[in-house]
């Protein structure tokens, strides 16, 4: 019996002093039977050469053009090209551990998965430090961060691939898109390696909240209620964040009517009344704010744990 393809598709653009070491833990993977398709998004720099590099060296090293089409649209077409039964994910600023294809593979096929998520490390890019550990987290039907994902690429063609309309948050949203037709499985491991990216469109705040309002637009009510609630909270403190207060209020209401948690309305009061009065200063509610989107999380979905 062959050992199954795994199609690793990376989608790129200006990351050409970053991508060598994408593609370098790619080569190092334990498990062989893989291949790279690196899709860039119109590159300006020496992107195309450096990958040129790889590629002459190693032919399962790919590299199409598919210019100004935007990340998810370069996935897509990635997933169109790939000829592995399963597809991996890894942003060019990220980095795969070595053992990340066998791990993966490995669990999903013991446990029949057609959709895992597995732990990753964050590292601070200038000290290679590792600021922090993250694994078995989710407890929604949502997932971000692709570069430690492993799916059956039957699986991704049965929902249409990623929706190219949003700004921001195509992770995410497929994601919910995936629950409907398999809760993916939490896998025991660490595969990847995420550096904090500054310039990605995710971290343009406009953009970000654009796409998490689209979120809940159209699949808000597909969630689980408590995690669409969570979703108008994150909102609000987008625009919180930006200066806008009132859009902020408006949000921060629509949470509670999904879900009156004490939470949500202690951070309604601080950002209606407290800040009004000057008594809390905006950093220190914007901490508040963070605070409570990230504690007490429920488990709203059982995910499967696998090894």
């Amino acid at each position: 019996m062959s050992e199954p393809v795994i199609s690793c598709i990376m989608p790129t653009f200006n990351r050409a002093p970053l991508i060598k070491g994408a593609i370098e833990s790619t080569i190092y993977q334990t498990y062989k039977n893989w291949e790279l398709i690196i899709i860039d998004d119109g590159s300006t720099d020496n992107t195309e050469s450096i990958v040129q590099s790889y590629s002459n060296k190693d032919n399962r090293i790919k590299y199409f053009k598919n210019t100004n089409k935007g990340g998810a649209a370069a996935r897509n077409y990635g997933i169109s090209l790939a000829k592995g039964e399963y597809i991996a994910f890894l942003d060019d600023d990220d980095i795969s551990l070595p053992r990340r294809f066998e791990s993966q593979l490995n669990a999903a096929i013991k446990n029949n998965s057609r959709f895992i998520v597995s732990g990753y490390e964050i590292r601070d890019r200038k000290t290679n430090k590792i600021k922090a550990k993250v694994k078995l987290e989710l407890k929604g039907a949502g997932a971000g961060f692709p570069s430690r994902w492993l799916i059956k690429k039957e699986l991704l063609e049965e929902i249409g691939g990623f929706d190219e309309d949003y700004p921001s948050m195509q992770d995410i949203e497929i994601s919910y898109r995936l629950s409907e037709h398999e809760i993916f499985s939490l896998h025991d491991d660490i595969v990847s390696v995420i550096y904090p990216s500054f310039n990605s469109v995710s971290t343009i705040r406009e953009n970000a909240i654009k796409g998490k309002i689209m979120l809940v637009e159209r699949l808000g009510s597909k969630m689980p209620w408590p995690e669409t609630a969570r979703w108008y909270f994150i909102i609000g403190a987008g625009f919180y964040n930006i200066g806008d207060k009132a859009q902020a209020i408006t949000y921060f209401k629509t949470a509670l009517k999904t879900n009156n948690k004490f939470s949500y309305r202690l951070g309604y009061i601080i950002t209606t009344y407290l800040d009004f009065f000057g008594i809390l200063g905006k950093k220190l509610i914007s901490k508040i704010l963070h605070l409570v989107i990230h504690t007490n999380i429920t488990a709203l979905i059982v995910h499967p744990v696998i090894k």
